[in-house]
């Protein structure tokens, strides 16, 4: 069996079936790469010949969720993992001032706002702050008006920047308690929420 992948990121682009005849490495390459929904160059792909025919059946089964590659070059194997989760850690510099509801508050007057915080962090709940840590996260609140950073625009949307991002919800004039949304387009990247008292 052959596991062809990308030589830029190492990215696993495909399988060869799992037979007993060996199939050409050239012909499981220019199959695979026409077969993508972006196919790119030949030359940018390569592929790992599996001869256990135990584990090319354990790799089999484990992808496209579960495999990845790891190492660099005559040391690259495949291995499989469980698949990362991540999840936004959302705080707030609102004070919290009543005793038991856990719920920050800022003053109902329409001009009061909150600077809202989200961080991208993995299951240990540590913060993911690589390049590649930039997903676009879409924001709701059923009252009050969200804004960007400076408290200058209207915003329904915002960009993590290597794992953080910040925004501002502003308060209406009538007391209420506001709940923030924020969602996630990637399925391993998920959402959270937010509750702010208007007082």
């Amino acid at each position: 069996m052959w596991i062809v992948y990308s030589k830029k990121d190492k990215e696993i682009a495909g399988l060869s079936a799992l037979s007993d005849l060996d199939t050409d490495k050239r012909v499981v390459l220019e199959e695979t790469v026409k077969g993508l929904l972006k196919p790119g160059e030949l030359a940018d792909y390569d592929a790992l010949q599996v001869t256990d025919k135990e584990k090319a059946a354990e790799y089999l089964a484990a992808f496209p969720d579960k495999l990845i590659l790891t190492g660099a070059g005559r040391d690259l194997k495949p291995t499989i993992r469980e698949p990362e989760v991540f999840s936004v850690y959302i705080t707030t510099d609102a004070p919290d001032q009543h005793p038991v509801d856990g719920i920050p508050e800022i003053t109902a007057d329409g001009q009061s706002s909150a600077l809202i915080t989200v961080l991208k962090i993995d299951e240990r709940n540590k913060p993911q702050r690589g390049a590649k840590d930039k997903e676009q996260l879409y924001l709701r609140a059923d009252h009050g008006v969200l804004k960007d950073e400076a408290g200058k625009k209207e915003i329904g949307s915002i960009a993590l920047k290597q794992g953080e991002a910040k925004f501002r919800l502003f308060s209406e004039s009538v007391k209420r308690v506001a709940t923030v949304q924020i969602l996630s387009a990637e399925p391993k990247l998920k959402g959270g929420t937010l509750r702010v008292e208007f007082v």
